[in-house]
């Protein structure tokens, strides 16, 4: 075996592995999980291993039922009394290997504060807003025709029409933005396994679903009303309403900031997916009015972003 799902080691007899290595740790499942039979997850492979290599972040979790943490993880190893070794990647090729976007992004998502918290050497990676999603889309397709891998991404904040209402091939636009006359089919479920190489795929907006763990040459990101600015607290919320996953915000209706923590962490993923450049539209979340709060980044982005 070389690749396989996380969901079937429950069943498996211990230690009937030398390695299992698990990227995307923080995905991981508990018990109720779609199509897992057992309890958890990461107790399953820890059990079902002698050796265990889990890479992990602990903000790319995006739904209630990812249990997957260091701090789990830890837990488990004790119960089995295995050896943990706990090591940090320092440098990554996400984003140009821009250190310091990758920091701004946490701080200005209000993720965790880092000393990027009023920008970066834009040499190393560029950001830009952008005043229309038609303008993001021009610009994507532009960079696609040219043979750069580019495609659209959006968070979960409009509806996704059933197939059985005529949407397997993304006949219908589902993500609509009308003061702009934008319309998009959210990424084909015929194509869902393939839809970041397909040909069909760059008219067509990916959701964290079908891009995390992927890498873009160029990505342009539309931030829906599912995360929103209060300018007065100067924080960022999620609109539990907004925000159309249903399995994404199961038994969050009350729990708004357990909710803002995962639809931040959604965000975060496709800020970090491009490796030369992300293009960027905030669709009326009035988030704009915090990354202009970022000195350097005001600096940076006078044309493109003056009201």
């Amino acid at each position: 075996m070389l690749f396989t799902g996380s969901s079937q080691f429950y069943k498996e007899p211990a230690d009937i592995y030398d390695v299992l290595v698990v990227d995307e740790a923080h995905r991981l499942k508990g018990k109720g999980a779609y199509q897992y039979l057992g309890e958890n997850q990461i107790e399953d492979i820890i059990k079902a291993s002698k050796v265990n290599v889990f890479f992990i972040d602990d903000f790319q979790r995006i739904r209630p039922e990812d249990i997957g943490s260091i701090d789990e993880i830890k837990r488990l190893a004790a119960l089995y009394d295995s050896e943990v070794h706990e090591y940090s990647l320092a440098a990554q090729f996400r984003c140009s290997g821009a250190e310091g976007f990758l920091n701004w992004v946490d701080d200005a998502l209000q993720i965790r504060p880092t000393a990027n918290f009023d920008g970066w050497d834009q040499d190393s990676f560029e950001f830009k807003l952008v005043d229309t999603p038609n303008e993001v889309y021009d610009l994507i397709k532009s960079k696609n025709d040219q043979g750069y891998k580019s495609r659209m991404l959006a968070g979960f904040a409009w509806n996704w029409t059933a197939d059985k209402e005529g949407n397997r091939n993304g006949e219908i636009p589902d993500v609509t933005i009308e003061e702009h006359r934008f319309a998009m089919p959210w990424n084909a479920r015929s194509i869902s396994s393939t839809w970041a190489i397909h040909e069909s795929g760059i008219d067509q907006i990916g959701c964290v679903h079908t891009s995390q763990g992927l890498e873009f040459d160029y990505v342009g990101v539309i931030i829906g009303n599912d995360l929103k600015y209060d300018s007065d607290k100067m924080e960022l919320y999620s609109d539990y309403d907004e925000y159309k996953d249903r399995m994404g915000k199961r038994g969050l209706k009350f729990k708004n900031e357990e909710l803002t923590k995962l639809i931040k962490n959604i965000y975060k993923i496709f800020d970090v997916s491009g490796y030369e450049r992300l293009l960027c539209l905030l669709s009326g979340s009035r988030i704009d009015e915090l990354f202009m709060q970022q000195s350097k980044f005001k600096m940076m982005c006078t044309i493109d972003c003056a009201k």
